[in-house]
């Protein structure tokens, strides 16, 4: 803003004593229209100001404790429903193999949690990743579709038609589950925002921008709130409820032991998620080596299953091993979310290396011996 000084003559008349009123009447008059401008702007930019929303930083404890605790249960959740929805959907005359709808809730889910990710965090950090890492990578399961594509290639059941018909089993367990998957994160992207829309809706807030730091605090005691410990008591509680369980039920003692065993993959991907930091924008390398060793896994047990004849309770502890460890250590959901991620080229190259590693796996672990020696049909 121009400002004059009390010496200057223009204004004060001191310089020149002829001036005549009406050229003082013109000085303050000048004064007064070259100032408009200037608190007409000052004006303006206050509105602007007034507008913007108020930048608030908000700083969040990440305990490794507390998300170890919310883990823990969400995987017996998981491991539950996937299992759950896969007995319910597989019967004679079944449109679609029973586990496609357990890929396409995990996706589902998923993808709200994704949507709504910075608003869960707000709430309760360890919440939003036990449900995507929890709950969502033990409803999918990525090495069991691995092995549905091998059984569809191999003929694993020995049906009477060509291998022509081979070729189109594995490519329809391929093409299917993925197609599914997909749709499901996608649609449950658009539920997370209809939540988010629901949420701000029914109590709306001031206009405010919220920039999250999350603070890591590792394994260390000394930050935990006592949500954090009712979060850890709980999923000790709940381990310690499934493992009861397994040792003493004697009906439904696979599905009691898959859920002792979810909780080990489970935790397991998640550690082995660090690993993502480094190279997360090319190649996942965390949930790549999760999917490639679960899967792994299961072909050898499918293989000690195929092999010589065994008791019903060998029988038992490795079908839920196939459950709950290898099902909850490898997921589809977050594969899902890595392939929408990266970019065109790396995402057709990391979902293709992916795939043909693991079947791969399974042609060498597995295909030998059955194409040889056939499949111990008592444990089917």
């Amino acid at each position: 803003m121009r400002q004059f000084t009390n010496n200057d003559p223009r204004i004060t008349g001191e310089g020149n004593r002829s001036l005549s009123p009406h050229h003082v009447n013109r000085g303050d008059q000048f004064n007064q229209v070259s100032m408009e401008p200037d608190i007409l702007r000052q004006d303006a930019q206050t509105e602007i100001s007034n507008e913007r929303p108020t930048v608030i930083s908000l700083e969040i404890h990440e305990n490794k404790l507390a998300i170890v605790g919310a883990i823990i249960p969400f995987s017996v959740l998981g491991v539950l429903i996937r299992i759950g929805l896969q007995r319910l959907e597989t019967y004679p005359g079944a449109p679609v193999f029973g586990l496609v709808y357990a890929q396409w809730v995990g996706c589902f889910i998923m993808g709200i949690a994704v949507e709504n990710k910075n608003a869960i965090h707000k709430w309760y950090l360890p919440l939003q990743i036990g449900l995507s890492s929890g709950l969502c990578g033990s409803i999918t399961t990525f090495s069991s579709w691995q092995l549905d594509i091998f059984k569809g290639f191999s003929n694993y059941y020995f049906n009477p038609h060509t291998r022509g018909y081979n070729i189109l089993d594995a490519i329809s367990q391929l093409l299917v589950t993925m197609a599914i998957s997909f749709n499901g994160f996608v649609f449950g992207q658009h539920a997370g925002h209809l939540v988010e829309w629901l949420v701000k809706k029914i109590s709306p807030t001031k206009v405010c921008k919220e920039e999250i730091k999350i603070i890591p605090r590792g394994f260390a005691l000394d930050y935990l709130s006592a949500p954090d410990y009712s979060v850890i008591g709980f999923g000790i509680l709940c381990w310690l409820g499934v493992i009861f369980a397994a040792i003493f039920t004697q009906k439904q003692k696979e599905l009691a032991l898959a859920c002792v065993f979810a909780p080990v993959g489970a935790l397991l991907r998640w550690y082995l998620s660090f690993y993502n930091i480094y190279r997360a924008q090319r190649f996942p390398l965390g949930t790549f080596i999760a999917n490639i060793f679960g899967t792994a896994v299961l072909a050898a047990l499918a293989l000690s299953q195929s092999g010589p004849v065994m008791t019903s309770i060998s029988c038992t502890v490795v079908q839920a091993l196939a459950d709950g460890f290898c099902g909850c250590l490898t997921t589809i959901s977050t594969f899902m979310v890595e392939l929408k991620g990266l970019s065109l080229r790396r995402s057709y190259v990391y979902g293709i290396t992916t795939v043909v590693i693991a079947q791969c796996l399974m042609f060498i672990i597995l295909g030998p011996y059955i194409w040889t020696k056939g499949v111990n049909q008592m444990c089917i």
